[in-house]
């Protein structure tokens, strides 16, 4: 199971849309819109200690996921996400361990809108913005799986970036807060592209989440067994991450390969990532 610590520096295809992130802003009336898929499979989740815990099944958490970008005015850029979640656990193979049934939940996770606004426009970049996801998830307690946080999340943050013809960098910091009882977080994220070939850019990745540890949502032992959604999630990930420009400036494919370094409270799992994107 150590071996799912190590992230994977072959990708599957080409990187997911993060590329897109940073302190940059779409131009007026320009945007960006990507069709996604997004797949954890374990049988392992992270403990509330940090420690690898067997779950003696088979677990699947798949996002088919639309997300866009449009700039809605000069300096101003607006985004969103629609996901939809399929989740399925196998049966238990240590029902005195883990005694929760197998089954599957499809339903909508939590839906997301966002606003960023330019700050800098120099060489160096700086941007300010808020994200915010909705309560909209389904779940299912005697199943221990949701497609969602169970309350609203309001994400303000600032990005700070540069880029040139054969680089960029940002670094993004942010503090997330829940409603329902879950606990805030802090979020840090960074990244460092370089173009390999006119029509192809890779990167690698950092991103952090602690928790504030400030809301007593409880975490079933159901739940537990699955890592979906819980309260006092912490994590470090990295990863590496591509996209490939098929027409230059119109339309591509993106994938990722993104691997958990430590964490709390999440799937003992790599997360596995592919897009088709278009520009205008």
């Amino acid at each position: 199971m150590r071996r799912q610590l190590i992230v994977s520096v072959l990708l599957l295809t080409l990187s997911t849309a993060s590329i897109a992130g940073g302190p940059w802003i779409r131009g007026h009336r320009k945007g960006f819109l990507q069709i996604g898929y997004s797949g954890l499979y374990y049988n392992a989740v992270f403990s509330p200690t940090g420690s690898e815990s067997p779950v003696f099944r088979n677990t699947s958490d798949v996002t088919l996921q639309l997300y866009g970008e449009y700039g809605i005015a000069p300096k101003w850029e607006l985004r969103a996400v629609l996901p939809y979640k399929l989740s399925k656990t196998g049966t238990s193979n240590d029902r005195a361990v883990n005694p929760v049934p197998a089954g599957t939940l499809t339903g909508i996770g939590n839906i997301g809108l966002g606003l960023k606004r330019a700050l800098l426009d120099g060489s160096v970049k700086l941007s300010a913005g808020v994200d915010a996801l909705a309560n909209t998830f389904t779940n299912n307690d005697r199943l221990g799986l949701r497609t969602g946080y169970e309350g609203w999340t309001v994400l303000p943050y600032l990005s700070l970036g540069s880029g040139g013809q054969r680089t960029y960098y940002f670094a993004e910091a942010g503090y997330g807060f829940m409603t329902q009882n879950y606990s805030n977080f802090l979020k840090l994220n960074g990244e460092f592209g370089y173009r390999l070939h006119p029509r192809l850019w890779v990167a690698g990745t950092l991103d952090f989440r602690l928790p504030a540890k400030n809301g007593p949502f409880f975490n079933t032992e159901a739940y537990q067994f699955t890592g979906t959604y819980l309260n006092n999630q912490m994590y470090l990930g990295a990863g590496v991450k591509a996209a490939y420009d098929i027409a230059p400036d119109r339309f591509g494919l993106t994938a990722s390969v993104i691997g958990a370094l430590a964490g709390q409270n999440v799937p003992f799992s790599r997360s596995y990532n592919a897009g088709i994107f278009i520009k205008w």
